[in-house]
């Protein structure tokens, strides 16, 4: 019994990470600043893409607006102008009229 428990305990009993790695301790005294560094510089990157990020929304919502606007008064320009041709076609359709009928006098 205690030969299988013994085992079945040697298997479930987990194994303690070193607390004290001198690898790990090694590579923070080498590359630690450096490192701490760069993930400093990192962030601040990372700030400043977010900032143009929102930067460049605010600019291109305001740009699709514009373009909006210019489109809505092309539009009305184009009708505006549809109107004075049609009215101008009119009128001189009316001046070929009375040509004609002071021919025909």
């Amino acid at each position: 019994m205690s030969g299988g428990q013994d085992e079945k305990q040697k298997v479930d009993i987990p194994t303690i990470p070193m607390l004290f790695d001198p690898m790990e301790q090694m590579r923070e005294l080498l590359f630690g600043a450096t490192k701490r560094e760069t993930d400093g510089q990192l962030n601040a990157v990372d700030a400043k893409v977010d900032e143009m990020r929102k930067e460049f929304l605010a600019r291109f919502e305001a740009l699709e607006s514009r373009l909006v606007e210019v489109a809505l008064e092309s539009q009305k320009s184009q009708a505006a102008s549809l109107e004075a041709i049609g009215d101008a076609i009119g009128e001189l359709g009316a001046a070929i009229k009375k040509i004609g009928a002071k021919r025909d006098v």
